[in-house]
């Protein structure tokens, strides 16, 4: 009988460490698939960062420029769509 106890004492350990190790295997392949979105994540708002700094040096760049005849001539353009007198402007849809 002291056999057979010992030999089912040590089929539940051995039980016990093929939970303990299934339980860790998963744990590390969720913490993987956590870290792949997180990085995914990072990646994506490292990205936004970079087009609201493009958006800031823009108009830091509007800001240093100085209100000149050029200036106003550009915005006159621009934003109003006037030309000069027998000019012709052409668009271009065609996306870069």
């Amino acid at each position: 009988m002291g056999k057979k106890k010992i030999h089912r004492s040590n089929l539940i350990i051995r039980i016990a460490f093929v939970l303990i190790f299934i339980f860790l295997f998963i744990s590390v392949v969720n913490l993987q698939l956590e870290m792949r979105d997180l990085r995914r994540e990072r990646d994506r708002l490292a990205e936004t960062v970079q087009q609201y700094q493009d958006s800031i040096d823009e108009l830091e760049l509007r800001i240093a420029t100085p209100l000149d005849d050029a200036y106003y001539e550009r915005i006159a353009r621009d934003r109003l769509g006037y030309r000069k007198p027998g000019e012709v402007i052409y668009y271009n849809d065609i996306a870069n």
